[in-house]
């Protein structure tokens, strides 16, 4: 079997590459951030993080040994708590879309390392991946959502801090992007750069199948006394691909048998 070249790797590795910073940029609670800007300056507090599906809980413990320690977890969304627009509900539809449609195309491209696809169906797999670099950028909508500019999850978070620390905390009034925002950007490159080498480089090729031919004579003599004897003369021919083997045959079938002398 011959092994494929770096060249037919690569859409499957840049599409692998692609799905695991979709996933991260996705599903994470790191999307983007609100920097804490004023607060009690022996208090160190944390920055908030919001993701499309999830955002950053923390929470403050006190430990004998580890003095202050600050707990951080990825949580649903509470219910009433925040209103999703158009652009949010779009960014997670457009994210769902990219980890479904990409991780089914990425896990095809690398079989198709093995089921040896044609050149038109290795091309509509890279029709796809561009397809999933679209839908990954639209997740940035995310960024223009009310999880940036009407973030009332953030304002709570804020006020409660306040008044159970007794701290003077103030975030910035805009959301900056975080890993989360960063890894989407750079899937969508990844996707690109996959739809680009699908839609490029030639597919595997599967060594032919081989069978071995033989050249067979028959002589037909007749003796003195009137006994006739046939025999076979076997002569080994070279090896032929399966296709042309069948071709052979086609060719022999429409040729005139010819008689026997």
């Amino acid at each position: 079997m011959a092994r494929p070249t770096c060249a037919q790797l690569l859409p499957g590795v840049l599409a692998a590459l692609a799905f695991i910073l979709s996933l991260f940029g996705s599903v994470y609670c790191k999307f983007l951030t609100f920097e804490a800007t004023e607060g009690n300056s022996d208090n160190d507090t944390p920055a908030l993080y919001f993701g499309i599906w999830y955002y950053q809980f923390w929470t403050v413990q006190q430990n004998n040994i580890q003095g202050t320690v600050i707990l951080e977890t990825c949580e649903n969304y509470p219910d009433g708590m925040m209103y999703m627009d158009a652009k949010w509900k779009s960014a997670r539809a457009f994210s769902a879309l990219a980890l479904i449609i990409g991780g089914v195309v990425t896990f095809w491209t690398i079989l198709a390392w093995c089921l040896y696809p044609s050149k038109r169906t290795l091309q509509m797999g890279g029709i796809l991946y561009m397809l999933v670099c679209l839908f990954q950028g639209l997740t940035l909508l995310f960024l223009d959502s009310n999880a940036c500019h009407n973030n009332t999850l953030m304002k709570n978070i804020q006020e409660n801090d306040n008044e159970d620390n007794g701290a003077n905390v103030t975030y910035s009034s805009s959301c900056s992007m975080a890993a989360g925002a960063r890894c989407a950007i750079a899937a969508t490159v990844f996707w690109f750069l996959a739809a680009v080498a699908a839609l490029k480089v030639d597919p595997p090729v599967r060594d032919p199948i081989t069978v071995e031919t033989h050249a067979v004579t028959f002589t037909k003599t007749t003796g003195p006394d009137g006994t006739t004897m046939v025999s076979e003369n076997v002569v080994k021919g070279q090896p032929i691909s399966v296709g042309e083997q069948h071709k052979n045959i086609e060719n022999v079938e429409q040729q005139p048998m010819e008689q026997p002398v």
